[in-house]
Parts: structure tokens; sequence; C-alpha cells
């Protein structure tokens, strides 16, 4: 009787398991889970439009005399108590920049830490040598602008409550001066007790 009991137990179990509903959510939804530990997905989109749209809006990429201007972002400083990759970030700063039409990422240039794009850069080496170009020497993957970022937080509790603000702080700097020509900040702040579901 009691292996009985057991197997019903096991059955049930394996049954209640089975029957979990796993199901896509929107990524820009109120329906992802929120953990005010831990910066999220959500959080990098969230602080990336902030910064981005700050840029466009105030109209420094229409005042460059490039057009459109050559880009390199520098690595985000992550001064968080999280280690992550921060290239989700910078990724998603990216593409919102390109679809500007405003700028062009520089991927084929190795003198700043290296090519992204090694294919890309090879590629280009080979039509520099057989156009006669000295490649080094082309200031074609120089670029126009930089950006440079860093991402901070501050954390506060109150009782059972706890708080984190994500501060993301972004420079944009013209090469030909050396001069920051745009600055910005975003920021998201996020309370609970425990990872939760929306706000």
């Amino acid at each position: 009787m009691r292996t009985i009991a057991m197997l019903s137990l096991v059955a049930a179990s394996f049954a209640a398991t089975a029957c979990q509903k796993t199901q896509y959510v929107d990524p820009k939804g109120n329906d992802l889970i929120v953990n005010p530990d831990r910066m999220n997905i959500q959080d990098w989109s969230m602080l990336a439009d902030q910064v981005v749209q700050s840029m466009v809006t105030s109209g420094v990429l229409d005042r460059l005399p490039t057009k459109p201007a050559g880009l390199l972002l520098n690595p985000v400083i992550n001064t968080t108590t999280q280690q992550f990759d921060t290239d989700g970030i910078v990724k998603k700063i990216r593409i919102s920049l390109l679809n500007t039409g405003k700028v062009e990422v520089i991927m084929a240039d190795d003198l700043f830490g290296g090519a992204e794009d090694r294919i890309a850069r090879e590629a280009q080496r080979r039509k520099d040598r057989a156009a006669g170009v000295d490649t080094d020497a082309s200031n074609k993957n120089v670029p126009d602008i930089t950006i440079t970022a860093k991402l901070l937080e501050d954390r506060a509790r109150a009782g059972s409550m706890r708080q984190v603000a994500y501060v993301l702080q972004m420079s944009l700097t013209n090469t030909s001066t050396g001069r920051a020509v745009w600055e910005g900040e975003a920021q998201i702040v996020k309370q609970g007790e425990k990872a939760s579901i929306g706000f």
C-alpha cells in the first residue's frame, strides 16, 4: 500500500512538472521578470534607447562635418557590482545609431585595439594593395567621432524593500578637435523584495 502511495506521489509530481507552461513574451512588454538585484535585458534596452534618443534629438549628429560620420565605440566601463558582458548595451546603442543613417560603425580598423571584422580588414588591405594605396597611411578608417560610456549603480534599502538605480553616462567626442560635442545620461530605478513580474 505504501509503495502504491509513493508511486502516486511521483506520478502526480511528474504530471505537475510536465504541465508547466513555457511561453514567449514581448521583450518590450510588462510581462518580463524584473529582478531588483540584477540588470536584465530590458534594462539594457531602456538605457540604450534613452541615451540614443537624447543624442539624436540634440541635433549633434546633423552638425558633424562628415556625413555619415565614421564611429568607433569604446567598451562600456562597468562600475556596478555585477559582472556581465557590456557588449549587449554597446550593440543596442550601435544598432540605434546605425538606423539613423547619420553614422557608420568602423569595423575594419586594427589601430585602436583590433579590427572587429578581420575579414573586412583583410579584404580592404588587398583592395588597397591592388590600387597602390598604403593602407596604414589611409584615413578612411580613422573615426570622425568616438563614444565613451560608463555604467554606474546606486543601491538603497528600507526594511525588506530594496532599490537599485542604474545610470549610463555617455560622451561623444569629435576626433578632429578632441572635444566632447555631446554628453548624456540615462537611468532606470527598480524596487522590489524579490524577482517579480512587471512593476
